[in-house]
């Protein structure tokens, strides 16, 4: 053990040398030491304190030169090992450590300035401090006060005024280190969120016993250092060589700095009444007042520690007593203008930027505590009068900051304005106003205000001048970017909320920004470069957020519409308003406007974008102006919209267009023939061009593919267009010839595509490629059905002959799939295909289903069987009984594939997950077919035989390695069988009823339930792992309840005797404790009743989990 210390310093040389002529072998070696030396650290952490100090134990100022590496390793052993000390050692480890601070700080050179070692010794001391405080080491705080007016003998150090001598810079930047780390320790929120329990209340103790024992102490030093570093800022910095006495220059502005952060740290958990007085006001005053920027840190950290204080919990009167005295109104004021000296809209530096920031945030905080005083109804109505004065009073610095030309510090105040609206708008809901009535609370000051509030929502809303704008791609955004979006989404809230508060104010201004906007368009603007592009978009943007903001959707939100009309839509059901005879609402006189002045010419992609966007959010209001339709579709295809040059932007366009034409399908039904159909196909055609390559960043496999096929790409932007296409060509119904016509010009090429690029196997790069490419092609031509209607009970067959062009597509899908099965992606984009075509089709396409299904099956994965589960549930809900035979065909080989995977052992969490949901999707789709009565494919010539196995797997499956999830859904599957399948009880020498229900299909079913599914009733929850707080499990209990209840119901005494006479006694139930569950059970009125006495009966018996 003696030796220790020298073979860790020995080792982390090894470890940490980057000479690469060291062995990889011995490089690993030291490195397994080292865990070795930190795993056992309970036993060598008296080895690391003594390499950790150096030498200094026997008093050697400086060490013997050991690496700081090392030493630093050697402190984060002896921090592991605290935990297991007992108090005897963390008193001797204190003891030590006070020694070496006395030695190294007091009379050395406190770590040579290296700021990580400093930092870990600084955690060690607030570790130690957790768990040797207040018992093990009472004096923690009063000994490192002490050494911060501690000098060596022979420096001759001079007294202070009130006779002490003065702070030693390196003792008080160490004692100031300790107190934050202290606190954040014990207080800080964000590391409270991985605490244990135990240890939160770990943290209250302590915060209690300094707030009893040395609060007032800490707080004490805190702000004379604090006082006496301000005395010493304006000195000249010490010379480097000679001793430092005092605080003076440099050493004064960064103790200072670390004081007041640690007054903030404090003044959140121990008495204000320590922290906040009219001294140590002025002191903090003094601080954030200091000039700039050498003392800019200063002024920034008292910033923060101001946050903390306005933001402290205490009662709304002495809350407002604390704004009164620290008139923090007064001091922002003086301050707003720092960094904007002279107009200018850039500060010298990103400190100064940043200290802007700062009085933002406080700016904000302290108008949020006064809003929630206003808000709490415990205020009495005095506090809310004052504190509505003084938020009044802030308004012009929010205005201020709000409008300032850096987004952070916009963002800010966010939280403040919103408060404030929000206040606005509780007070006219109060006057009984509501929305759109006048507001007797409304005054001159409060409309001025929201004025200007509205006029600098819309101004910070603009892209700068400077600004390169580039729509990214999802996920690529730059922090920037980010902002802007957040900004953006900030100040539509605070727009809103003006709109409601004063609905005409918000009207008028924002209808004079858009309109004024686009006669400076119509006036040649954009020529002669009096209109930019920011003006423009944001024209646009406010366009598109005013619906929003007025509470406008559908028709009526474009017209003015008679009270008496809405009414009388209101009681006559039948009754529709036809809207075209009203006139123009303001937000359709904005929607005529920019459709008229054609602003999707601009140059810039970002105006035409946004213009797409307003034309897909509005799109009825070309239901009221429709001859607009004809000018909207050719902008959409030409170099502004689908054409556009960016790709980016080009790929939303296609996401707008498809969803534009979706969503005004009637319309452009009723505007658009079936030549301008055509035109519009023959303006798209080179975009609907399918191109496929996989990345050439690596040597292209089978995973790649997969890979690639599964990565977001422009393709998927792609598939949108022929959406858009089936759309198209499915409003042509009137003209049916031109349609298939139309069909077959677009499906043609890609089916005659995808059969060239067939490839059974991949042995090259360009098969790979082909493969991809017939995924593509497949995905493709499943998006042009997409665009199709689906079929619904109204229309369960689809007519027309666009229904063969269909099927011929899917017969071509399906022969490509056949030879291309053993690709994931074939599989994945066939069983898209028939997927979407099959619900545009309906029975045209389904007696191809089963053949698909053989393709699939043999190659199929389990996330795929758990996919193919869900695509035959809906067929079976969709077509019911016309699906009946080919279920019937197909319900075996399906079923034993899920036997097949449900039966591979669980080897991970990823397996467990994989497991549990094909077991949810194989008891759905049994829940399917039962849902509507196909369960006679279940008793059919060619599955009874196979009947008992379903029945077996169903609870197999409830009962093994499965979630809650999957329990309650295998629970809901027994009981619908249960009420399908399980006859009412009658005495056999009972007469026969007339008429009566017909027998059960499934003879003695109930017998079954008896044996193998009341055993899991009761096995199930009685397991210790079973979790009765999780809401999943609950439902559970709730699903054996309705079984249990449901048996009652259709057994009666046969059931009752079964459980008292046979279970019960089976699983050793006290014959009193069984006869309390069957009168619980006989009494409740339904399962949902004798669910909450269940769930207490089974956490009962099965008692305390361990």
């Amino acid at each position: 053990m003696d030796n220790l210390p020298a073979t860790i310093s020995a080792a982390c040389s090894v470890a940490l040398d980057s000479n690469p002529a060291i062995p990889q072998e011995q490089r690993h070696l030291a490195y397994t030491f080292l865990q070795q030396v930190k795993d056992a650290a309970s036993e060598t952490w008296q080895a690391c304190w003594k390499l950790f100090l150096d030498g200094r134990e026997e008093g050697k100022t400086g060490g013997t030169g050991l690496s700081p590496e090392a030493r630093m390793f050697a402190v984060q052993v002896v921090g592991e090992a605290l935990p297991s000390l007992s108090p005897e050692a963390l008193a001797m480890l204190q003891s030590s450590l006070f020694d070496y601070f006395s030695l190294e700080f007091v009379n050395g050179p406190a770590e040579n300035g290296v700021v990580f070692l400093k930092n870990a010794i600084v955690h060690l001391a607030a570790a130690i401090f957790v768990h040797a405080y207040p018992a093990v080491s009472p004096a923690f705080f009063t000994t490192l006060l002490a050494y911060t007016r501690s000098y060596p003998s022979s420096v001759p150090v001079p007294s202070t005024s009130s006779g002490t001598p003065p702070l030693n810079p390196q003792t008080a930047d160490l004692f100031l280190r300790i107190l934050h780390e202290v606190s954040l320790e014990i207080s800080d929120a964000h590391l409270r969120l991985n605490k244990t329990s135990q240890r939160l209340n770990k943290d209250t103790e302590l915060r209690d016993a300094v707030r009893e024992r040395d609060a007032p102490a800490i707080a004490e030093a805190i702000w004379a250092i604090i006082s006496e570093a301000l005395e010493g800022m304006d000195q000249p910095d010490q010379p480097a060589s000679a001793p430092k006495a005092g605080l003076k220059g440099k050493s004064a502005r960064d103790v200072a700095e670390l004081a007041v952060r640690a007054a903030g740290d404090y003044v959140s958990w121990i008495d204000i009444n320590l922290m906040v007085t009219p001294t140590t006001i002025g002191l903090l005053l003094r601080c954030v007042n200091l000039p700039a920027p050498p003392a800019i840190s200063v002024r920034s950290a008292t910033t923060d520690a101001l946050i903390e204080t306005v933001s402290k919990g205490m009662p709304a009167s002495d809350k407002l007593k604390l704004f009164e005295v620290l008139d923090l109104g007064t001091v922002l004021s003086a301050l707003v203008d720092v960094g904007r000296e002279s107009g200018r809209k850039e500060a010298e530096t990103e400190q100064i930027e940043l200290f802007r920031e700062k009085l933002a945030k406080l700016l904000n905080g302290v108008g949020t505590e006064l809003c929630k005083i206003i808000d709490d109804s415990s205020s009495t109505a005095d506090a809310k009068v004052t504190a509505s004065t003084m938020a009044t009073s802030l308004l012009p610095l929010l205005l201020r900051f709000l409008v300032d030309p850096r987004d952070d510090t916009s963002i800010a105040v966010n939280a403040f304005a919103t408060a404030i609206l929000s206040v606005y708008k509780k007070e006219k809901k109060r006057a009984g106003a509501g929305a759109g009535l006048p507001d007797p609370t409304m005054t001159d000051s409060k409309r001025a205000f929201l004025t200007e509030l509205l006029k600098g929502t819309v101004e910070k809303m603009s892209y700068k001048e400077e600004h390169d704008w580039e729509l990214p791609l999802e996920g690529e955004e730059d922090e920037q970017d980010l902002l802007f979006a957040e900004m953006r989404r900030n100040l539509r809230v605070i727009g809103d909320a003006i709109a409601w508060i004063d609905p005409q104010l918000y009207a008028e201004g924002v209808r004079s920004i858009i309109l004024e906007t686009l006669d400076l368009f119509d006036a040649g603007g954009a020529n002669d470069g009096r209109l930019t592009w920011q003006r423009l978009e944001l024209a646009l943007a406010m366009l598109y957020g005013f619906g929003q903001a007025i509470s406008s959707t559908g028709p009526g939100a474009f017209v003015q519409v008679p009270l008496a009309e809405i009414q009388r839509a209101k009681r006559e059901a039948d009754y529709r308003i036809d809207y075209t005879q009203f006139p123009l609402s303001q937000l359709g006189e904005m929607m005529l406007r920019t459709c008229r002045s054609k602003v999707v010419n601009f140059p810039h992609a970002a105006v035409s974008l946004q213009f797409f966007e307003v034309v897909v959010r509005y799109h009825d209001f070309f239901r009221l102006c429709p001859e607009f339709i004809t000018e909207i579709l050719p902008s959409f295809l030409d170099e502004h919209g689908l054409h556009q040059s960016e790709e980016a932007v080009q790929a939303r366009i296609f996401y707008l267009f498809s969803r534009f034409i979706y969503q005004a399908k009637s319309i452009v039904q009723s505007q658009v023939s079936g030549d301008l159909v055509r035109s519009i196909l023959t303006g798209m055609q080179d975009l609907l061009v399918v191109t496929a390559a996989l990345p050439d960043s690596e040597p292209p496999t089978e995973a790649i593919l997969t890979k690639a096929a599964s990565t977001p790409s422009f393709f998927d932007s792609q598939l949108y267009l022929f959406e858009t296409v089936g759309t198209l060509i499915s409003i042509l119904n009137q003209i049916p010839d031109q349609q298939v016509v139309l069909l077959k010009a677009i499906l043609d090429p890609l089916l005659a595509d995808l059969q060239a690029n067939v490839r059974p196997s991949a042995s090259s790069t360009e098969d790979l490629n082909a493969v991809f490419k017939a995924h593509h092609l497949i995905m493709a031509a499943a998006s042009v059905a997409k665009g199709f209607p689906d079929l619904s009970a109204r229309v369960p067959v689809a007519q027309g002959a666009w229904v063969d062009a269909f099927r011929s597509a899917t017969e071509t899908i399906l022969g490509a799939a056949k030879v291309m099965t053993s690709f994931v992606v074939i599989r994945d984009a066939a069983r898209f295909a028939f997927n979407r075509i099959v619900a545009t089709t309906g029975q045209a396409v389904l007696p191809l289903i089963p053949t698909f299904i053989d393709c699939l099956v043999s190659e199929i994965t389990f996330p795929e069987l758990a996919e193919l589960l869900s695509f035959l549930g809906l067929l079976v809900a969709k077509y019911r009984t016309n699906f009946l035979d080919i279920l019937d065909t197909l319900l075996l080989p399906v079923f034993n594939r899920v036997f097949h995977f449900l039966s591979q052992p669980i080897a991970g969490t990823d397996d467990m997950i994989q497991h549990s949901e094909l077991r949810r999707a194989y008891f759905n789709f049994i829940l399917s077919i039962v849902s509507v009565n196909l369960q006679e494919v279940f008793y059919s010539e060619k599955n009874k035989a196979h009947l008992q196995s379903i029945l077996q797997s169903i609870t197999h499956y409830i009962a093994t390695d499965s979630l809650a999830s999957d329990q309650r859904y295998g629970f809901g599957v027994l009981n619908k069988l249960l009420q399908m399948w399980v006859e009412t009880y009658r005495p056999p020498t009972a007469p026969p009823v007339a008429n009566g229900a017909p027998p059960s299909p499934v003879p003695g079913f109930e017998q079954f339930l008896y044996e193998r599914a009341v055993p899991l009733c009761f096995q199930l929850p009685l397991k210790p792992e079973f979790d009765y707080s999780d809401a999943q499990s609950f439902q559970v209990i709730g699903e054996i309840a309705n079984l249990l209840k449901g048996l009652l119901q259709k057994r009666g005494n046969e059931f009752v005797e079964f459980m008292t006479t046979q279970f019960f006694p089976s699983i050793s139930c006290p014959p009193e404790t069984a006869a309390q569950f069957m009168t619980a059970l006989q009494e409740a009125p339904d399962g949902k009743q004798f669910k909450k006495f269940l769930g207490e009966w089974f956490r009962t018996s099965r008692g305390p989990v361990r």
